[in-house]
């Protein structure tokens, strides 16, 4: 389903008691902002931009849990400082060379990483997991968390693992590991 300008918005005033939000195999939006402090679940699946100067731009800072899931378009998180649990379980659709993609994909990762670090519970897919690895074998480090739960999603793959390590060193206060 593609959205037009300002659909969203009536929809979420609209129903000002909405708890749970699921959007599934979706286009047209650049801006979703999510104000209710009601709305605690916030799904989204597929997410497709056809304009690829323009991303999806998230603003939800009372949501509880976020899953991002499946082929998108690029996504940024702005403010989700109420969250708790975070699924990313997605991989990026972009239309350049290999090596740009690369480049890019790495840089949205670490954004995304930054935009979650703060949660207690998270779950990482088989992309983000080889992202991490890349990322860890150019140098870079991911801050301690006081994460109490990582469930990571892997394809045990030889690229794999550089990450894993390297992820669960930040994992300090780490309580629950689930390795699927």
């Amino acid at each position: 389903m593609e959205f037009i300008d300002g659909v969203m918005e009536k929809v979420l005033s609209g129903c000002p008691n909405l708890e749970y939000l699921e959007l599934e195999d979706f286009s047209g939006i650049y801006r979703l902002e999510i104000s209710s402090v009601k709305l605690r679940e916030l799904i989204i699946r597929e997410y497709k931009n056809e304009n690829h100067d323009l991303e999806l731009k998230l603003l939800a800072p009372y949501i509880k849990k976020l899953q991002i899931v499946g082929l998108c378009s690029e996504i940024r998180i702005i403010n989700v400082a109420s969250l708790v649990t975070a699924m990313l379980r997605l991989d990026f659709d972009f239309y350049l060379g290999e090596e740009q993609n690369l480049e890019k994909e790495t840089s949205l990762f670490k954004e995304l990483l930054h935009s979650v670090a703060h949660v207690e519970n998270l779950t990482l897919g088989s992309w983000c997991i080889e992202c991490f690895s890349i990322l860890e074998l150019k140098g870079w480090e991911f801050p301690p968390s006081s994460r109490k739960f990582l469930e990571l999603g892997v394809e045990f793959k030889q690229l794999d693992f550089p990450g894993i390590c390297c992820f669960l060193q930040s994992s300090l206060d780490l309580e629950t590991l689930v390795i699927d």
